[in-house]
C-alpha cells in the first residue's frame, strides 16, 4: 500500500490520525517521522511534526535470483579451455593468445614501475595558515538601526505592543523594554541574557564595533544592580568588623562586575574573583595593616 503524510501539533497525534485514515490497529501500521516539530521563540511557537504511514505488507516479498558465484564462473571457463584444446587451430589461437599474454605481462611490468611516480605527491612546502579576514567595521548608526529592529520584531512575536527604547552611553548602548514581562527574562535572568547575545549578533551582522550591547526587560537589571550593591556594602562592613573574609555566592561575571564595582571606593577591604565558571565567587578580604 502506498505511504500517506499527514502533518500534526504533534507525533503522536500524526499517529492517531493516520491510524484513522488507514483504518487498522496500531499493530499493522508502520510509521516514519518525517519532522518531529521545532520550537521556537523559547518555546512559545512550534512547528508541526510531519509523518508518514503505510499499512504492513501482507506475505514474504518475492525472492531475488542470486549472481554465480566465482566457482561457477571459474568451472566455465575450464570448460571452455578443454574445447580450445581440439583441433590445429585451435592450438595457434592459443599460442597466440600466450604470446599476447607476454606482451601485456612486459607491459604491465613497465606500468607498474612507472606507478609510484605517477601515485607519489609532489613535495610540498610548510603549510600556511588562512589569513585571518579583517571584518567591516559598522556604523555607530548602522548597529542602532540594526538593534532597533531586532527587539522590535523579538517584542512583537511575544504580543508586546510598547517598542524597545535605546538609550546611548557612551559606548555602551542599552535597549530598554518597557513593563513587566517575566517570560523575557527567566529563571535567573538566563531568557534575558539569551536574548542579549542573540541582540549582539543581530546588531554587528557578521561586523565588528567598540559598541557594547545591553539589554534590559523592566529595569530588572538597575534593580538587580542596586539590590547588589546594598549587598556588598553590608558584606563589606562584616568583613571589616570581624577582620575576616566573606566569601559570596557563585555569580555571573555581570553581577560580580557590579559587587566590583560597588565596593571600589570602600577603604580597607580587597575584592577577588575565585574558581571557575558557573561557581565562580566573589571574596571580600580585609586590608591587612
Amino acid at each position: 500500500m502506498e505511504w500517506i503524510t499527514l502533518t500534526a501539533p504533534s507525533v503522536s497525534e500524526a499517529k492517531e490520525q493516520l491510524l484513522d485514515k488507514l483504518g487498522v490497529p496500531d499493530g499493522e501500521a508502520e510509521f516514519v517521522v518525517e519532522d518531529e516539530g521545532e520550537s521556537k521563540f523559547f518555546g512559545l511557537r512550534k512547528t508541526e511534526a510531519r509523518v508518514k504511514a503505510r499499512v504492513v505488507p501482507k506475505g514474504p516479498e518475492p525472492r531475488r535470483e542470486r549472481k554465480p558465484r566465482r566457482n561457477d564462473r571459474g568451472g566455465k571457463k575450464s570448460s571452455s579451455g578443454s574445447k580450445g584444446s581440439k583441433g590445429s587451430n585451435n592450438g595457434s589461437d592459443s599460442g597466440k593468445s600466450n604470446s599476447d599474454r607476454n606482451k601485456n605481462r612486459n607491459g604491465g611490468q613497465k606500468n607498474t614501475a612507472a606507478a609510484p611516480a605517477a601515485e607519489s605527491a609532489p613535495s610540498r612546502g610548510p603549510k600556511k595558515g588562512r589569513p585571518k579576514v579583517q571584518k567591516e567595521e559598522i556604523s555607530m548608526d548602522q548597529v542602532t538601526e540594526n538593534m532597533q529592529n531586532f527587539l522590535d520584531g523579538l517584542t512583537s512575536a511575544f504580543g508586546i505592543d510598547e517598542k524597545a527604547e535605546l538609550v546611548q552611553e557612551d559606548e555602551n548602548l542599552i535597549g530598554h523594554i518597557r513593563g513587566q514581562h517575566g517570560v523575557l527574562i527567566g529563571p535567573k535572568a538566563r531568557t534575558l541574557d539569551a536574548i542579549q547575545e542573540l541582540t549582539k549578533i543581530a546588531a554587528f551582522k557578521g561586523g565588528s564595533s567598540p559598541a557594547r550591547i545591553k539589554v534590559d526587560v523592566g529595569s530588572y537589571r538597575q534593580k538587580r544592580a542596586e539590590a547588589l550593591s546594598a549587598f556588598a556594602a553590608k558584606a563589606a562592613d562584616k568583613a571589616i568588623s570581624d577582620d575576616t573574609e566573606v566569601v559570596l555566592e557563585p555569580m555571573t561575571s555581570a553581577d560580580r562586575k557590579v559587587v566590583h564595582d560597588a565596593l571600589s571606593e570602600i577603604e580597607g577591604i580587597e575584592t577577588r574573583s575565585v574558581g571557575t565558571d558557573p561557581r565562580r565567587r566573589v571574596v571580600i578580604a580585609p586590608l591587612s595593616e
